[in-house]
């Protein structure tokens, strides 16, 4: 690491906007409290999780896959995150091709045009691949962006014999397997006997199912294995970029979940394999490890005087998302008639308020996140300095989901939470000191 001494990278999770908020600051303290935050360090990262178009004259169409929102913000969002301070964000992530690859290339434009550093997406899998660097007074910092949650077809390809190369996201694909026990396991093979004549004796160690993969454990939760070349590739390309730069933070997007998965009133606990891909990228070369895309604040652990973080929730949730594809009418119709006492008059809106009501974004913790201020000096961090933020779930629509400096009794839910999900992990306890809204981290 040859950043200057006093180096502050400032982090937060999933920016999901889709209007300039700056604004709010004149009237929200709490707000402007966040911001004045957010501008104290040398760099500041966060994940993009929205394209940006302007719709009024994109040229694409929407690709909402599985029933997921199709995202979008404003032209406008793009200063205005440079306005609140963002230097550098991360493009590899599930909604990266919300509105297809002309709209990847759409919020490319807008973000070249703000001054905003990002990596993550490209052209074919080689740029999607490259680190970007962003020149800070401090030294220069790289970033290589990936993810392991995304949509079918969104991978970025590199040429092969006489095909070209695709468009897409820096790809990590990983397999899935369910966790069961010896009983669950005999079951399994029966049924795998009967339909599939497969697994007739015995009891395996893994099987196959209805597109399902069963390994059979001890206890219930999910494994997964990646995928060796995207690991490899990833890793050379974290190395190239710490050649290139002074300090680099490797960010990857995943939605995996290792337990309490499947039970929406819990935190998910990240995936399993995001602790070997953590210590191998810093060993590769980088100085902060960051996982996006569970929507509830992770573990935190300290491997060779490098941060990791293996989930850092939300940090904007912008309940205002227009417009939506026709097909997310037509997919959530069911829901629509069971909720609705007139659902041929539903908005936008009312199609996405159940999710806040009674679907999976109904918890308050995924409303909880931290401001993360990780100051190295002498080649290693010195501390980590957590900020609680609370998005205000169930003010107005218009103001739903603004960033605010959490209270004393909601930022001791919010640092238990990182404790607790860290001895969860099976990872060492954190020193940490709390103060207030502020809890300070040390090696």
């Amino acid at each position: 690491m040859s950043v200057r001494d006093g180096f502050t990278l400032t982090t937060v999770g999933d920016l999901i906007m889709s209007r300039p908020l700056s604004q709010y600051a004149a009237r929200e303290p709490a707000f402007k409290s966040i911001l004045d935050i957010l501008r104290q360090g040398d760099a500041l990262y966060g994940n993009m999780e929205t394209p940006i178009l302007d719709i009024r004259s994109f040229k694409g169409y929407p690709y909402s896959y599985a029933g997921d929102w199709t995202l979008s913000a404003l032209p406008s969002v793009a200063k205005d995150l440079r306005a609140m301070g963002f230097d550098l964000v991360s493009r590899a992530n599930n909604h990266a091709e919300d509105w297809g690859i002309e709209g990847m290339r759409e919020t490319s434009h807008w973000l070249d045009d703000a001054g905003i550093v990002w990596a993550g997406v490209g052209e074919d899998r080689g740029r999607a691949r490259a680190p970007a660097f962003f020149e800070s007074s401090k030294g220069r910092i790289g970033i290589v962006s990936f993810a392991s949650t995304f949509l079918p077809t969104a991978a970025a390809l590199p040429p092969e014999d006489g095909a070209p190369g695709r468009p897409g996201l820096s790809a990590l694909a990983v397999t899935q397997y369910v966790d069961v026990p010896r009983d669950l396991m005999q079951s399994l093979a029966r049924a795998s006997c009967r339909l599939q004549h497969q697994h007739c004796s015995g009891v395996p160690q893994s099987l196959t199912l209805f597109t399902q993969n069963f390994k059979l454990a001890s206890s219930y939760g999910y494994e997964y294995s990646m995928d060796p070349e995207d690991q490899a590739e990833i890793l050379r390309s974290i190395r190239e970029g710490k050649q290139y730069s002074d300090f680099l933070v490797a960010t990857i997007h995943s939605h995996e979940c290792s337990q309490d998965c499947d039970d929406l009133a819990k935190p998910g606990l990240a995936a399993g394999f995001l602790r070997t891909l953590a210590h191998q990228a810093i060993d590769a070369g980088a100085d902060e490890f960051v996982t996006t895309g569970i929507h509830n604040l992770g573990p935190i652990e300290i491997y060779k005087g490098r941060p990791i973080f293996y989930g850092l929730s939300n940090f904007f949730w912008s309940d205002i998302q227009l417009p939506l594809a026709h097909d997310l009418y037509q997919q959530n119709h069911a829901l629509m008639q069971q909720v609705f006492a007139h659902p041929e008059r539903i908005t936008s809106w009312d199609l996405s308020s159940p999710l806040d009501v009674t679907g999976g974004f109904a918890e308050p913790f995924i409303f909880q996140t931290v401001i993360a201020q990780s100051t190295f000096s002498g080649g290693t961090l010195k501390q980590i300095k957590l900020t609680a933020v609370d998005l205000g779930y169930g003010k107005r629509l218009t103001e739903s989901g603004i960033p605010q400096l959490a209270g004393p009794a909601e930022a001791t839910v919010i640092f238990k939470r990182i404790a607790d999900a860290t001895a969860q992990f099976g990872l060492p306890p954190l020193k940490m000191t709390v103060d207030g809204s502020v809890a300070i981290v040390s090696p």
